[in-house]
């Protein structure tokens, strides 16, 4: 016993057994009576003293209230001990993987063995080497969890179910643990036999390490209305194999448990009669995990990153849902079969639908033509701590439920776009409209699979007045007067306008109507003005000038030695546009803004143009290249400069390359390109010392 200022702190005594050459010939658990035999001489057991009997598979740590010694075999009575009974002044880290470093300034321990517990629960030796040099990763080699669950109900009542149309679980991990035990002062003697000791400063550091998989497509069946919510129900008890891992600290020995259960929550609310899925998967890794203190309480500490993909939604009936769904594995880590930390990976898919259409003017009978859709998903984590294997200075406590990540997913719908179809005053033609989600993990567009309403406006002969977007298009056959103008309106679920597109009438003589000057207006949704001619050039069917990209001069041979931002003398050999931040042209390197005015346009201001146009190969006073006709009729003509790369001046007449402002990846920027006598055309990139020509944009 040490004298401190106000108490007395107590240094409890251990009194470790060698289990090779020990054995329990009789025991009564319920009793704590045990008599021990030792194949050499009996060590110093008394009453006061804590031992373990350690039974492979588990851990009983006991108190000696009375102690008997005949020969070589000792007989005493006990009462259950605890961990703090045992450990004073010292901080240790139990851990799976190899490499792990102490929280505080303890020592770190890592498993002697380890068992599966299988399907029968008999104890299944597992074979470790903690003696690598390497990064031994434990259970990344053994509890790797791999869980189906397909078809599976979450809730289901009268109206309504919820059910996993696909559930897939992929875990692995390694887990540490920290444990800082403090002083002790002397609190009662019990029966005059044995004192008891207490924590007076326990810490408790807990965290599981590693990956984090899983894809989930959830399907809603309701017919009427229902508001349900489910708070963190007990859905599969042990769905994993249990794996037991045996530590020896400071030759206590410790069997630490790793178990899961398969929990669910739901929250939802819904009216109508709609069956709809939609899905997710989500790929995580990192550290989750808490810290604990008796004088702090608990916190949540840890890291993850996360990648998302969805699974577009299909959608049959009308009304509206609202849900929010999590499927889960909650781990627990148990010391002595008596619960411990727990750690919840609770990945959630939150969806808003609607659907319906209340405008009468329209005359239809069903009301499921137009929805509105929302998906998020995210990463909940939650901690626990239950640990009365310390005594009764411990009790119950958790974190709050931790959302490590929120992304929107979908959105739908998002825009009206024309696809296909300019008639020509007079004559019947079909227009098509394309109607786009967005899919904010790619940053992307997408043709909606939902059905969706469009309504026409227009003078002249409509085939209807209305259209159902199926797979993402819609239809209508227009007869047009001169100058006329086609409306096509994406309407809401609750009847208002979305979005809208519009297409104007050409003449039937039209050919391709160059407008005169130095700008045209195509009468594209976002009012950009496209030069009539190419940089350099004295008319519209002149090639014009060629440059590199981000350079302001033409000149005679274009390739790396000579481009303006290339240094051969550099590891990354670009000196602008590469090594910086910069993704778009600046003015002082923008060709159009030095010989032209306005600038070059941007990617998407091309893809704009290809988006917005109707284009067809077009040969004018000899020159081939491509015509593009916008909205409001007006055309502009882009000849097929061809390019030039060495000194050589290739594929002119048949192919048209033209500088975007946008850099790609690495030395690559963004250009429009075409194949003046096919369909051939789009967006792409190449390497940056090519000599295209460059079409300006205000």
């Amino acid at each position: 016993m040490v004298e401190g200022q106000d108490e007395i702190h107590i240094n409890p005594e251990y009194v470790p057994i060698d289990w090779e050459n020990t054995e329990v010939v009789s025991s009564d658990d319920s009793t704590g009576t045990y008599d021990i035999q030792f194949a050499d001489s009996v060590p110093g057991i008394h009453p006061g003293s804590i031992i373990a009997i350690d039974r492979d598979t588990v851990v009983l740590y006991r108190i000696v209230t009375s102690a008997s010694v005949s020969g070589n075999t000792v007989s005493v009575t006990t009462a259950e001990a605890y961990l703090t009974d045992i450990f004073y002044d010292t901080e240790f880290t139990l851990s799976t993987s190899r490499g792990t470093k102490a929280k505080g300034g303890g020592a770190v321990f890592y498993p002697v063995e380890a068992c599966m517990i299988d399907d029968h629960g008999m104890h299944q030796p597992l074979r470790i080497d903690m003696h690598s040099k390497r990064d031994t990763r434990f259970t990344h080699n053994l509890w790797q969890f791999e869980y189906n669950n397909d078809g599976h109900v979450i809730a289901e009542g009268n109206n309504y179910a919820i059910y996993m149309e696909q559930m897939n679980l992929d875990l692995g991990l390694d887990m540490e643990m920290s444990m800082n035990f403090g002083s002790r002062s002397k609190v009662e003697a019990v029966g005059g036999a044995y004192e008891r000791y207490r924590s007076r400063a326990l810490k408790v550091s807990a965290a599981l390490v590693g990956t984090f998989n899983t894809e989930q497509k959830i399907h809603c069946d309701i017919e009427g209305s229902c508001r349900y919510a489910l708070d963190c129900d007990l859905w599969k008890h042990n769905p994993f194999r249990p794996i037991r891992v045996r530590f020896v600290v400071n030759n206590v020995p410790i069997v630490l448990t790793l178990r899961s259960d398969l929990y669910r929550q739901v929250e939802v609310s819904a009216s109508g009669e709609i069956s709809a899925c939609t899905g997710f998967s989500n790929h995580a890794e990192g550290r989750m995990g808490f810290d604990w203190s008796q004088a702090g309480g608990i916190t949540p500490a840890g890291s993850f990153s996360n990648t998302f993909a969805f699974l577009p939604p299909t959608v049959e009936g009308k009304g509206q849902v609202q849900a929010k769904v999590w499927a889960f594995p909650r781990v627990s880590v148990m010391l002595g079969d008596v619960v411990g930390p727990s750690f919840d990976f609770m990945p959630y898919m939150a969806d808003t639908l609607r659907g319906g259409f209340r405008e009468q003017m329209l005359g239809q009978t069903d009301d499921n033509c137009a929805w509105s859709l929302d998906c998020h998903a995210g990463l909940d984590l939650r901690s626990g701590l239950n640990m009365p294997f310390f005594g009764h200075e411990v009790e119950s406590y958790s974190t709050p439920r931790w959302n490590c990540i929120d992304r929107r997913l979908y959105h739908s719908p998002q825009k009206i776009v024309h696809a296909s179809g300019r008639p020509e005053q007079g004559l019947l033609a079909t227009v098509v409209f394309n109607v786009f989600d967005s899919n904010y993990l790619s940053g992307t567009d997408m043709l909606t699979p939902l059905p969706q309403i469009v309504k026409f406006e227009a003078e002249g002969q409509l085939s209807s007045g209305y259209g159902i977007v199926r797979d993402g298009s819609v239809a209508v056959s227009w007869t047009p007067p001169a100058n006329g103008v086609l409306h096509a309106k994406l309407y809401g679920q609750d009847g208002s306008v979305l979005a809208w597109d519009t297409v104007q009438a050409v003449a039937s003589d039209c050919g391709c109507n160059l407008t005169p000057g130095d700008w045209v207006d195509l009468g594209l949704p976002s009012g950009l003005l496209w030069a009539t001619r190419n940089v350099g050039a004295s008319s519209p069917t002149d090639y014009g000038d060629y440059f590199a990209w981000g350079e302001t001069s033409a000149k005679s041979t274009y390739d790396w030695s000579t481009y303006r931002y290339y240094d051969t003398s550099n590891v990354n050999r670009i000196t602008k546009y590469g090594v910086d931040t910069l993704t778009t042209l600046e003015p002082c390197d923008d060709a159009a803004t030095a010989h032209y005015g306005g600038r070059t346009p941007t990617r998407e201001e091309m893809r704009e143009l290809l988006r917005h146009t109707d284009t067809r190969p077009v040969t004018i006073n000899g020159v081939n290249g491509r015509c593009y006709t916008g909205p409001n009729g007006n055309s502009l003509f882009m000849p097929a400069a061809g390019y030039r790369y060495g000194s050589r001046h290739d594929e002119a007449g048949w192919r048209g390359n033209y500088w975007s402002s946008s850099r790609c990846r690495g030395q690559n920027a963004w250009n429009f390109f075409f194949l003046s006598p096919t369909v051939t055309y789009g967006v792409l990139d190449e390497p940056r010392n090519y000599g295209f020509t460059v079409r300006a944009v205000q």
